[in-house]
């Protein structure tokens, strides 16, 4: 077997075993009241980034086998 057809099948079996697709969101770990340890939410917080990277583009391999 290719190194390159190992790495094609180590990738198919990453995305064979992942959950469901969801919808992308994601919040600040902020809260609101007063007296806590987090920070506290800012109108800053109301456009946090989403991610953006699909998951196969996500899948890196550091080093090889």
């Amino acid at each position: 077997m290719t190194l390159a057809r190992a790495l094609e099948r180590a990738t198919e079996e990453l995305l064979r075993g992942l959950l469901p697709e969801r919808r992308l969101r994601s919040k600040a770990r902020v809260v609101r009241r007063k007296m806590s340890n987090f920070n506290v939410k800012r109108a800053a917080h109301r456009n946090w980034p989403q991610p953006a990277m699909p998951v196969r583009e996500a899948i890196a391999v550091l080093a090889p086998p």
